[in-house]
């Protein structure tokens, strides 16, 4: 065991299959007590991570510490003091809720079970479901049971692995009021997800495409620090058919579908405007609107993707 002020640390962390590298030489720190966000579409390399830290599966090279333990030498100290919830919802379906918690309580040793159990029940809101069949739960409340059972020792290290996939907003909103309940009180949270808006939630987080990590700081900073374009949202009419048209102006760099508009940057945004009216009054449209505003962090990935892309061939 190493003594250190984080409670995760990578180091040049990197996964092979073969040919393929799904995770390449990676390297952050998490603070103790923190929600960490590690951010990035679908296949970037998130839960490759994660099962790496984890103790799940062995890196082909680079080192790891998580609550000051070797994710290559010491998986099972790891595993003694993480929480861990996985994409795969993987209980017993003919069990109960309660039938469930009592099982894992069980398995990670749990003292005074029975108050810890009620404790975690009411906590959760699941109270009126402690003698449902866990088959029949709906996925919100299968992902609920899932962040139950990994929270049921009081591990001070949680990971999360896309705890929010599938379910309704709703459901997310109160996933992300338990997790920042269990930072207050100086449980560190691992988080991945591939739901940008979430990430305003987020501590610090780091930015993880096609197994590198393209930029890491806080949710200001993300705007900040790594946005040099000007973010214009659009409102026009069948907004899809106006993409490739909109990215053919020399002052527009790229634009995106973002809800029922458009957002496209721009690295001089009075220019772009300018072109993108006449462009509408040269086409006969009416109804629309152009206007400036601060990037969410969902521009800022956008932006980070296409320019990485641009940069490597991708």
């Amino acid at each position: 065991m190493v003594v250190s002020d984080f409670a995760v640390e990578a180091k040049n962390l990197e996964k092979k299959f073969g040919a393929f590298t799904a995770v390449n030489r990676i390297n952050f720190q998490v603070k103790k007590g923190e929600i960490f966000g590690f951010l990035g579409p679908n296949g970037a390399g998130k839960s490759t991570t994660i099962r790496m830290l984890c103790g799940i599966l062995s890196p082909t090279s680079g080192e790891g510490h998580v609550g000051g333990f070797d994710i290559t030498n010491e998986q099972n100290r790891i595993k003694e003091h993480i929480g861990y919830m996985s994409q795969k919802f993987s209980f017993y379906s003919d069990l109960t809720v309660e039938e469930n918690i009592d099982f894992y309580s069980g398995v990670y040793n749990v003292p005074d079970r029975k108050e810890r159990i009620e404790y975690i029940l009411e906590k959760a809101r699941m109270k009126d479901y402690r003698n449902m069949l866990t088959r029949n739960l709906s996925g919100g409340w299968k992902q609920r049971l899932a962040l139950i059972c990994a929270i049921l020792h009081k591990p001070r290290i949680i990971f999360l692995d896309e705890p929010t996939s599938g379910v309704d907003p709703i459901t997310r909103n109160t996933f992300w009021g338990i997790i920042k309940d269990l930072a207050s009180r100086g449980i560190t949270v691992f988080v991945t997800t591939h739901y940008m808006d979430e990430a305003e939630n987020c501590d610090r987080m780091a930015l993880i495409y096609k197994g590198n990590i393209i930029a890491m700081g806080t949710p200001t900073e993300m705007k900040t620090k790594f946005m040099k374009s000007d973010v214009l949202d659009i409102s026009v009419p069948d907004s899809e058919d106006w993409l490739d048209k909109l990215s053919a102006l020399s002052s527009v760099k790229e634009t995106a579908l973002f809800g029922t508009g458009i957002h496209a940057t721009t690295l001089d945004s009075k220019e772009a405007i300018h072109a993108i009216e006449k462009l509408f009054k040269e086409k006969d449209v009416k109804d629309y609107s152009v206007k400036k505003i601060d990037p969410s962090l969902e521009d800022v990935f956008v932006a980070l993707i296409e320019d990485y892309d641009r940069e490597h061939g991708g």
